[in-house]
């Protein structure tokens, strides 16, 4: 033993010595005495090489970067709430698309809905009454039947659907549609019932009470539309009579004929203020007989309301039927209105250059005047699409943000 000793007494130095001399050696700076966990520039911002040595709002280590991020590919589990989804940028976002969640179901709000609150139809599932995902049913009136606050539509749905005090909100995966083979209106909406409509298409009623969508008088319902298309109805796009309404980023095109009782939409019984809102539509190609104002008619309205940043222009009109009329307390601003013109702030009247009206593609092309047009205060972030608003100097009018 005594021989032995001064030789480790000897070698203790050295380690000691070389642990110094590391460059990441940094006494007491972490558990692992690392120079490497802290950033260089000294911003606060410190390296890693586990999550644990990382917290919150930046929980997760990018081991690759040795960075503390709030989640990666690896670890995505980190995001929840209305911001479930991580991003290419390593940080957690709101879902914008059905298919980020494992319910298949994008909420509202943002988040990822676990999937007990929603009712699944699906014209390929069987007739029964769960309406869950495993086993969706395929009639609305079932989904409603379940009380869940959200029903979600997959495919072409055919049915005449009624919602009478009930609050409920409607989801579409891309290209799913709400449409009928017998004569009647697609949607009703009655009594006190708050129903919001997401990214659906209603279109194809057919016969004199064929409305896309109705509200009938006496009912004090809500409805919000939201990306939501409403095609090709014979007897009318949208018939509100009282309630209150909320129409944004919307398409409502090709509704009405010769013998109907309008076109577009008509908005009627409004003796209150209220939500009406009516912003960032595109209403065109709408058909009805003479005198009818068959892109946005107004019977009864008490209250001064004024619609903004739509498109209302190219509804076939005759003997005196304008693009918007009736009611002198419905008034338009920011919007492109005609051939034949309306007054009110930011008004333009101009052809708003759709891709190809004939086809049916209202999407706006490179040099429409409608492109940065609408009210330089609007604060709304997406178009019909999902495209972010603005893309330009300004928002474009209408549902559609041109996107280069």
């Amino acid at each position: 033993m005594a021989t032995r000793l001064p030789f480790i007494l000897g070698f203790l130095p050295l380690l000691a010595c070389g642990e110094e001399r590391n460059p990441n050696y940094c006494p007491g700076a972490n558990p692992d005495n690392n120079c490497a966990e802290i950033d260089a520039a000294s911003d606060g911002v410190y390296a890693c090489t586990t999550s644990a040595q990382c917290s919150s709002p930046n929980a997760v280590c990018d081991t690759s970067q040795m960075t503390c991020v709030q989640c990666t590919p690896s670890e995505d589990s980190a995001c929840s709430g209305t911001t479930p989804v991580c991003g290419s940028d390593d940080t957690c976002h709101a879902c914008s698309a059905h298919g980020q969640c494992a319910s298949d179901v994008c909420l509202p709000d943002g988040s990822c809905s676990d999937g007990s609150n929603v009712a699944y139809v699906d014209p390929a599932g069987t007739d029964n009454t769960s309406c869950t995902k495993a086993m969706p049913c395929t009639k609305v009136a079932k989904a409603l039947a379940t009380l869940r606050a959200f029903i979600k539509f997959h495919g072409s749905t055919d049915e005449q659907v009624s919602i009478n005090n009930q609050n409920v909100t409607l989801l579409a995966d891309p290209g799913a549609k709400l449409t009928s083979t017998s004569n009647g209106l697609l949607l009703e909406v009655r009594g006190t019932s708050q129903v919001a409509v997401y990214d659906l298409e209603i279109s194809g009623a057919s016969g004199t009470n064929g409305f896309g969508i109705s509200m009938p008088t006496g009912n004090t319902a809500t409805v919000t539309l939201r990306r939501a298309n409403v095609l090709n109805n014979a007897a009318g796009g949208i018939s509100i009579s009282g309630g209150q309404f909320d129409i944004v980023n919307c398409i409502i095109a090709t509704n009405g004929g010769g013998a109907s009782t309008l076109g577009g939409i008509k908005i009627d019984g409004i003796t209150t203020a209220g939500t009406h809102r009516l912003d960032f539509n595109t209403i065109t190609a709408n058909i009805g007989p003479a005198t009818v104002n068959t892109g946005v008619t107004c019977g009864t309205v008490l209250t001064s309301l004024t619609f903004s940043d739509n498109i209302i222009f190219a509804n076939v009109v005759s003997g005196g039927g304008t693009q918007i009329g009736g009611s002198a307390n419905c008034s338009t601003s920011y919007s492109d209105i005609g051939p034949d013109p309306a007054t009110g702030t930011g008004n333009i009247n101009a052809d708003p250059l759709f891709v190809s009206s004939s086809g049916g593609d209202f999407h706006l092309t490179a040099n429409s005047p409608a492109k940065d047009a609408a009210d330089p205060a609007a604060t709304l972030d997406v178009d019909i699409d999902g495209d972010t608003r603005p893309q330009g100097s300004g928002r474009d009018m209408g549902a559609d943000e041109y996107k280069p």
